[in-house]
Parts: C-alpha cells; sequence; structure tokens
C-alpha cells in the first residue's frame, strides 16, 4: 500500500476564478515541497517547485494572468524577473531608466554598425581632442625653441631651427591640433628658391617640434603626428667633395688664429664643426693622444673618443695649455670663404670637404671602415658607401703628415704669446713683481 504524503499548510493567492492554492508538502527524505493548483479553461492545472518564494511568484502571476485572460505563454518566470531586476539596477548607476537606457544603446550600436560597441567607445577616448592641452601652432614653436636653447644643443642650430618655425607658422595658423599633413606638404613645397636638402632641413625642424607637442600631451600619444606622415624630398646624390694635401695645407697656412682649430680638427680627426663649437681645450687629451667627445657634445648622444694624431698635435701647439671654448665665434662661414679665397683654392670653399676629407683619408689610411665610423661618429654603411676607394693610400699618408713649418706661429697669435712669455718671465724675476700695495703705511 502506497503511503500519501502529508500536506500540512494551504496557502491561497488570489480569489475567484484566479485563486491559486499552494499546498506545501513533507516529502521522506525530509525537504519540503511546494504544489500549485488552478483551474484553467475548465481543466486542473498543477504545478511543483522546490522553493516557497518562488511557488508565490508563479502563484502571483497566475492570477495576474487569469484575471486579466492572458495565456500561459506570457508567464514570466523568476530568472527572467531577477535578470530584469539586474538590468534596472545597472541603468539607475547611470541615472536613466531602462527603456532610456535600451534607447541609446539600440541608437549607438546602429551608428556603430559592424564595430563592437567597446572598441568604438576605446578609439573615440584615444581620440579625443577635448582631453589634449590646447597650444598654437605659435606657441609650440616658441616653447620648442626655448627648450632647445637649454638642451646643450649649438646656437646655430637654434638660430637655424627658430628661423625655419618662423616661416611655418607664418604661412600655417591655428591649433596644433588642427594641422593636417596636407598643410605641412602644401607649406614645403611652396618654399621657393630652396632645394631638396633645404626643404628636408626645414621639414626635420618641424618633425621634431611635433615630437615635441606629442611628449608634452599638446598632441595625441599613440598617433603619428603630421608632420612624421609629411612627404620628405629625394635628394639627388652629390660626389663627395674633398681638399687636395697641397690645398688643405695652403688653406692652414691662410686661416685666421680664430678659425684655424676648427680647420685643423675638422681635417685630421673628422669631428663635426657643431660639435666642434661644444668642446673645450681640456677636452683634448694631449698626453693620452685623443680627444674626448662627451656623450652631451656629440650630434649621436654617445660619447667616443678620437684619435689626436701628431700632425693634428703640432698645429695646435700654440693653444696647448689654453682652457675654455676652443671656438668662440658662431659665424664662421665667411671666415671660411674668404680663407678659400686667400688660400687660392679653385671653385672656393667646398662644403663638409674638411669632415668628408678625413674621412676618405683615414679609410685610405686603415682601410678599416668600422673603426672609421666609430672615430668619426657615423655608420660604416655610409662611409662604405661614399667614402670608400676616393683617395688612394699614398695620398692618405701625405694627408696625415701635413706639419706647419717650424717656429711656426699665426700671425694674430704671436703678440699674445709675446706677452704672455713676458708675463711669466716677471712672475719668476722679482724686482718685476709690483709690491708696492704689500709695504705698510
Amino acid at each position: 500500500m502506497t503511503r500519501k504524503r502529508k500536506r500540512s499548510s494551504v496557502v491561497e493567492i488570489g480569489t475567484g476564478p484566479a485563486r491559486v492554492k499552494i499546498y506545501t508538502v513533507n516529502r521522506k527524505d525530509g525537504y519540503s515541497m511546494f504544489s500549485l493548483y488552478w483551474k484553467e479553461g475548465g481543466q486542473r492545472k498543477v504545478r511543483h517547485l522546490a522553493c516557497m518564494e518562488e511557488a508565490r511568484l508563479i502563484a502571483q502571476q497566475t492570477t495576474v494572468r487569469l484575471t486579466n485572460g492572458w495565456s500561459a505563454s506570457d508567464e514570466v518566470t523568476k530568472r527572467e524577473l531577477e535578470l530584469l531586476r539586474h538590468c534596472e539596477r545597472k541603468a539607475q548607476e547611470f541615472g536613466v531608466s531602462l527603456t532610456a537606457a535600451m534607447d541609446e544603446w539600440a541608437s549607438a550600436r546602429k551608428a556603430a554598425g559592424e564595430i563592437t560597441l567597446s572598441d568604438a567607445v576605446r578609439f573615440y577616448a584615444a581620440n579625443r581632442i577635448d582631453l589634449l592641452a590646447v597650444r598654437t601652432i605659435t606657441q609650440t614653436a616658441d616653447e620648442f625653441v626655448e627648450s632647445r636653447r637649454g638642451s646643450g644643443v649649438s646656437d646655430i642650430y637654434v638660430r637655424n631651427c627658430k628661423a625655419s618655425l618662423k616661416r611655418f607658422t607664418d604661412c600655417v595658423q591655428g591649433n596644433i591640433t588642427d594641422v593636417t599633413v596636407a598643410d605641412i606638404n602644401r607649406f614645403l613645397k611652396g618654399l621657393k628658391g630652396l632645394g631638396p636638402v633645404s626643404r628636408n632641413g626645414i621639414r626635420r625642424n618641424i618633425v621634431t617640434m611635433f615630437g615635441f607637442a606629442k611628449r608634452n600631451g599638446y598632441l595625441h600619444p599613440d598617433r603619428k603626428t603630421a608632420a612624421e606622415q609629411s612627404e620628405s624630398f629625394k635628394q639627388e646624390e652629390t660626389e663627395i667633395e674633398i681638399f687636395t694635401p697641397e690645398e688643405m695645407e695652403r688653406l692652414l697656412l691662410a686661416a685666421h688664429a680664430r678659425i684655424l682649430p676648427l680647420m685643423a680638427i675638422g681635417a685630421f680627426a673628422g669631428i663635426r664643426s657643431a660639435e666642434i663649437h661644444r668642446l673645450d681645450w681640456e677636452d683634448i687629451k694631449w698626453d693620452r693622444g685623443h680627444i674626448e667627445i662627451a656623450g652631451k657634445k656629440a650630434k649621436t648622444a654617445a660619447r667616443r673618443l678620437v684619435p689626436l694624431p701628431e700632425n693634428l698635435k703640432a698645429w695646435l701647439s700654440p693653444w696647448r695649455g689654453e682652457t675654455g671654448k676652443i671656438i668662440s665665434i658662431t659665424d664662421y662661414a665667411g671666415a671660411l670663404s674668404d680663407t678659400a679665397v686667400k688660400a687660392k683654392i679653385p671653385g672656393g670653399w667646398r662644403q663638409n670637404a674638411l669632415r668628408h676629407s678625413f674621412i676618405s683619408y683615414r679609410v685610405a689610411e686603415t682601410g678599416d671602415v668600422a673603426r672609421t665610423s666609430l672615430e668619426a661618429g657615423n655608420s660604416p654603411k655610409m662611409i662604405f658607401r661614399h667614402y670608400r676607394e676616393i683617395v688612394d693610400a699614398e695620398a692618405a699618408k701625405a694627408w696625415f703628415l701635413i706639419r706647419p713649418p717650424d717656429g711656426w706661429v699665426p700671425p694674430e697669435l704671436k703678440w699674445s704669446i709675446k706677452q704672455r712669455l713676458e708675463r711669466l718671465s716677471c712672475r719668476q724675476d722679482s724686482p718685476c713683481v709690483d709690491t708696492t700695495n704689500d709695504a705698510q703705511p
């Protein structure tokens, strides 16, 4: 005989035809079961649930459905209600109703097309102009030039940079965020009377300025600047121009004392003119046989040691013992041209010929491109491409044997050397010392 389960309690939800009864049944396993009974369409319906809370919820929904004449398919489950309440809470966090949130989502989803909303939001956040510091092109250029003054670069570089950017800001106006690639290309192509080298030089300054703006938060940090995307100009390869040993000797003997060290160091050590401007006499290590170029003074920002050949020592010997800057003048282009005329150099002064000459003769002397590249602070690829086999070993030997005549001193230094010797002699000779201030009253 089957034992019937005991019904311990009855809960009624609703009234009349819409009444639903909930019976609590104690099962053998000790758990309770909740059975719902109601009449619908002339038939008795039953549903068994394990949770009283869910049973009450379903009973309430059934009562409402029976009262309004809805079908059973319109019934909402507990899970569906939980999801609905969760969505409502999320919408309330942003102060909007669930309906408004869905309308906004649908509108954004339609505008995004195939792109996911998360990707669209990330792209928008990364490209918001209103989050960037607002700077005009002129303001950015002024800040950049000022930053260059304190970075240790030469005065010549600062002046050239300022002049280049002045031309740019006079032509292109507005905020730096609004400058397009087309604006920069139009400006560069509109520079009349300038060749590819000069245009590329101005473009480099603009690119560097835009990089400065990006680092300072004036442009997007993760996007290529308009300047970087602008077009550069193809430069025709020109033949490397150098001086012969005979021409170099005439140049040095004709040079004024103010520029002679620059010419000698450029010719026999291959150091760039801009780097020589940053050097002090203390950087020449006479006894160690090299010139030390600190990282802050080198174009490549890498420290290097350049050999100090004996013939260079001879040309610089009148300045041995000096301190301070090797070159004090900043505008020496005219002096170099005048020296070439005075030395009767065919065609006049040759641009960058001092450094070109050193590298050419040094490669021919050592046969070692890698070694020469380290000394000159240049890439082996560039040296191999332009300087190999330009001169022969005999010419290289003659180059590094160029020396001043015995007892030679630049005419402009003779008087200052004579005065220096007289002062030294006076210090060793006590009667020459002025002791009037030491006398007691």
